[in-house]
């Protein structure tokens, strides 16, 4: 069963806005905001270090996103300073592209495992889903006509299968059950409505209490 705890609602839309050019960010103007399913031993807030350097302090919400920081790296870690030492909680490589992110911090046994999404991706526009698989098992997703599988601890962004007259559309979600081959069984299904200045994260886990299968969504603007 997941452990992860995640936040609901395609209603809360962030402030960025992303960005079409493909330029390599400057050291000084990588932007980075966080998202935390569920703290780790309630460790709100963590230092961002390269080496001995501190290079800032991130914020880990676990509903919605805020404010970016600056970094002046693409490689550190993120930790907490104790009376020991820096006790390290996870590790971060950015893509060499891009200048804007959002890092999803999921929870281990020892700290977090952090999943970097680069935000101002013009591939990654209006409408468009990346949806995260926090579940053991495989997901199918049906959004209009296109269709994903997405396997345990993976990613995959989808543009939903839609025609230019469309105001809605089905948006299907499925778990395998026998991972050997088994039949998909839907655990949800809805219509989403269709919008191009919205994308999302969609993060498909088990509710830890239920074991059931459902999703959690967070909403940023769109290039225009």
């Amino acid at each position: 069963m997941s452990k992860f705890l995640i936040f609901l609602s395609f209603l809360f839309a962030t402030n960025l806005v992303a960005q079409e050019e493909e330029i390599p960010a400057k050291k000084s103007g990588i932007q980075i905001r966080a998202i935390a399913f569920n703290l780790f031993e309630n460790i709100d807030a963590v230092e961002l270090r390269r080496e001995e350097q501190i290079l800032t302090q991130l914020q880990l919400p676990t509903g919605q996103l805020r404010t970016s920081v600056s970094v002046s790296a693409r490689q550190f870690t993120c930790g907490v300073a104790e009376e020991k030492g820096f006790r390290v909680l996870g590790n971060v490589i950015l893509p060499e592209i891009g200048r804007n992110f959002i890092l999803v911090f999921v929870p281990t046994k020892t700290g977090y495992r952090i999943f970097p999404v680069r935000s101002d991706d013009p591939a990654f526009k209006g409408n468009d889903i990346l949806l995260f698989n926090f579940t053991k098992s495989t997901i199918g997703v049906m959004l209009g006509t296109a269709k994903q599988k997405i396997k345990s601890l993976k990613s995959a962004q989808i543009s939903p299968g839609i025609a230019p007259e469309d105001t809605f559309y089905q948006a299907l979600f499925t778990y395998q059950k026998d991972e050997k081959g088994g039949p998909f069984i839907p655990f949800n299904n809805t219509n989403w409505p269709v919008n191009s200045n919205t994308k999302h994260m969609v993060f498909v886990h088990q509710d830890i209490t239920t074991g059931e299968f459902t999703y959690r969504s967070v909403t940023e603007l769109a290039a225009p």
